[in-house]
């Protein structure tokens, strides 16, 4: 293995008045055919963690994934996502509607996932690209909840995400400074637009200011190597 072909790193998830509210572990492997993110994510004042595995193709698009989300110590769904052949298919077992078996046909092929790590939503950075500076396009996809915590409902649902590309800068966050593209997302109509900030080609995740909830997330080490 290459040494830039694996990356490790940690986010901290910041209350308005600063302190840590919660954390997200994650690791990037890359491969000749693209490349997996795992994510592992804790938000204290909800007793909620969330454990990803996310396989992407060259172009950052979803091939699979599988979650667990549990909450004070029960687990609220357990599901794995499948693409292919036109495909969206999804089982497992989600807390409240017992066993899931969704299988979706796509238009085209899916761009971004939305399953809640903050490695895996910076990925609609590029789903979105950087055409029409300024302008919020509609970014078709799915996700496995439309709540802000990502803890309601856990199967496939159809969304769309308004997307504006707000040009580049450098940015500092704790672990360090970085040339960012800087983005803002509207996940609803009646939602005030979060601020996502993300580096290179891969959008690895730097920061995400969000009014609406009094959060902010930001990247608080990173490590390339082995």
């Amino acid at each position: 293995m290459a040494e830039d072909e694996f990356q490790r790193g940690r986010i901290a998830y910041l209350g308005e008045d600063g302190e840590e509210t919660g954390r997200e572990w994650f690791e990037m492997v890359r491969h000749a055919r693209g490349r997996i993110l795992r994510a592992f994510c804790e938000m204290d004042s909800l007793g909620l963690s969330r454990d990803v595995t996310l396989a992407l193709d060259s172009e950052s698009r979803p091939v699979d994934a599988f979650v667990r989300v549990i909450q004070r110590g029960e687990v609220l769904g357990s599901t794995q996502f499948i693409l292919g052949n036109g495909e969206l298919r999804v089982v497992g077992r989600v807390a409240g509607r017992g066993e899931i078996d969704q299988t979706l046909t796509l238009e085209r092929p899916l761009g971004y996932l939305g399953l809640h790590p903050l490695v895996g939503d910076a990925l609609i950075a590029n789903a979105r690209g950087t055409a029409n500076l300024g302008a919020f396009e509609r970014i078709a996809c799915y996700t496995n909840s439309q709540s802000p915590a990502g803890e309601v409902g856990l199967y496939a649902m159809s969304v769309s995400i308004d997307v504006a590309y707000l040009g580049t800068e450098t940015l500092d966050v704790q672990a360090g400074r970085y040339e960012a593209r800087a983005y803002a997302l509207r996940w609803k109509p009646e939602w005030e637009p979060a601020r996502l900030w993300v580096h290179g080609d891969e959008a690895l995740f730097l920061r995400l200011d969000w009014p609406m909830i009094g959060a902010r997330y930001e990247l608080a080490a990173h490590k390339i190597g082995r």
